[in-house]
């Protein structure tokens, strides 16, 4: 048959199986096999994915189990070259039962493996009803990855070249998604973050090439560390249901005048943040210029606040403080050696 055909060929993209391995227990006595499918499985997710399809040769029980299991995980590192990688990336997905929900995709590759169909491996694991899908990659992701789905809740991307019409259909297609974390990620064009499901978001370490926004409604926690940012800006607007957020900012990779898209900036989005963490060197001219125009705090419980604070006469301090009416702990959290002022003062005394 067909499926028998390409399940050989996926064969062959792996060394054989040792029979001491295909054999089971030295008593003759196949307790695992006894197992409900959820539980085997549940074991199988533990394997490296190479090693779930090798099951099949262990019996009968196990020939066709491999192919619901809801645990996809396609590996580079299991492979020794590239076009086994690829080969057993294809054929698996051809061979896995379509009926069977997966619960988590993990792609991950990191190397450039050029020709490697990453779109298609995305979309059809968001067709097969994925809830989970972390992809990491040095890959080019656009539109076509995405695919209209009511079960994909969390989505890791790392290192991911993010083109083109990416967000714009994550967040029109993808209803029910939840959290979405983006580290070392590139993103090449003005991009939004609009997805009214979302809940969660981290941005680690990521390269702004020419904006983003983030403007999602439902958005509860919301973290950006280390943004690389040369000519474009990150923007925040209309978040009413913010209850935390984290900024953390590195002089070496923030450089441009103006973070502002459209007459907003940085910290517009942020007004309705309980707890607020704003980490920066000092000096840090966008978290100070946002401060301006930034709307009042209103619901602000909790402050912490980086080196970036104690600059010109505590200027951003007392600004921020000025625009907090209810605020019940301020804490510090600074990295630099040592104090100017701090020191100035000592040297005076002396």
């Amino acid at each position: 048959s067909h499926f028998a055909h390409t399940s050989s060929r996926l064969f062959d993209e792996m060394s054989t199986c040792s029979s001491k391995r295909a054999r089971g227990a030295s008593d003759g006595v196949d307790r695992l096999s006894s197992l409900p499918n959820e539980l085997l499985h549940r074991v199988m997710s533990f394997l490296p994915m190479p090693e779930v399809v090798r099951t099949s040769l262990l019996s009968p029980r196990w020939r066709y189990l491999w192919v619901s299991t809801p645990y996809i995980r396609i590996d580079h590192q299991d492979f020794m070259d590239d076009s086994k990688f690829k080969n057993f990336g294809n054929r698996l997905l051809i061979l896995r039962d379509g009926a069977t929900s997966l619960d988590e995709a993990r792609i991950s590759a990191h190397n450039v493996v050029r020709g490697t169909s990453w779109c298609e491996w995305i979309r059809h694991a968001i067709m097969h009803k994925v809830r989970l899908l972390h992809v990491s990659a040095y890959a080019p992701l656009d539109s076509t990855a995405m695919f209209p789905s009511q079960h994909l809740k969390i989505v890791r991307l790392q290192f991911n070249l993010l083109e083109h019409g990416f967000f714009r259909q994550l967040n029109c297609v993808c209803s029910v998604l939840e959290h979405l974390e983006l580290e070392g990620c590139g993103l090449s064009e003005v991009n939004e973050i609009s997805s009214r499901s979302l809940k969660v978001l981290y941005i680690i370490r990521c390269l702004i090439v020419k904006g983003l926004v983030i403007c999602a409604s439902n958005l509860t926690h919301l973290s950006i560390v280390d943004p690389r940012c040369r000519s474009g800006a990150i923007v925040t607007r209309d978040l009413p249901s913010l209850v935390t957020a984290l900024v953390s900012l590195r002089s070496d990779n923030f450089h441009y005048k103006e973070n502002t898209i459209l007459g907003h900036g940085l910290l517009d989005g942020l007004s309705h943040a309980t707890t607020l963490q704003l980490h920066a060197p000092l000096p840090e001219l966008t978290l100070e210029r946002g401060l301006r125009t930034c709307p009042v705090f209103s619901s602000l419980t909790s402050l912490v606040l980086g080196d970036w604070c104690m600059a010109a006469d505590f200027y951003p301090l007392r600004r921020i403080l000025h625009r907090s009416p209810k605020p019940k702990e301020l804490s510090f959290k600074l990295e630099m050696e040592e104090c100017r002022k701090c020191k100035e003062l000592e040297s005076s005394k002396t």
